[in-house]
């Protein structure tokens, strides 16, 4: 009963997760790398940053000292600002951003930290703008922009 009662709080403190931190105030930046004050490690776990009035700004998770998934940013508004996904520090995979009206502002692909795929770009009412295709992190093929009116020029 025991060897049941000690596996059953073994699983349990091990598969809790770690309290999200305020990487601002409680981590060092140095050179793009956070470190923990105390132990003087790169700090993996989950993070996020308050504005001064303690609305939520960013949030999302560290790996050794750099941002890794999922990590989501808001203007003090409220509405979303920006999601983008990580992979070892290095921007990977989709990035979107919004007006601060919450219309979406701009979206694109990312591969190993450099742009891949297509881009677009709106504005501020929702109306698209332009639309590109890069491939590793240059530009390629057609581009295409639209009128205030929204026909192709």
């Amino acid at each position: 009963m025991k060897k049941i009662l000690l596996i059953t709080l073994l699983l349990i403190v091990g598969c809790s997760k770690p309290e999200p931190i305020n990487y601002e105030t409680t981590l060092v930046n140095r050179k793009g790398v956070f470190y923990t004050n105390d132990t003087n490690k790169p700090y993996s776990g989950p993070v996020f940053s308050l504005y001064d009035d303690g609305k939520k700004k960013e949030e999302g998770n560290f790996k050794d000292g750099k941002p890794d998934g999922l990590m989501i940013s808001w203007y003090e508004n409220g509405q979303k600002e920006w999601e983008r996904t990580y992979k070892d520090g290095e921007d990977d995979g989709l990035r979107t951003n919004w007006w601060k009206n919450g219309q979406k502002s701009e979206e694109g692909t990312y591969k190993d930290g450099k742009e891949d795929g297509k881009w677009t770009k709106w504005d501020n009412n929702g109306q698209k703008r332009n639309e590109w295709t890069y491939k590793d992190g240059k530009r390629d093929g057609l581009y295409t922009s639209w009128y205030w009116n929204g026909q192709k020029s």
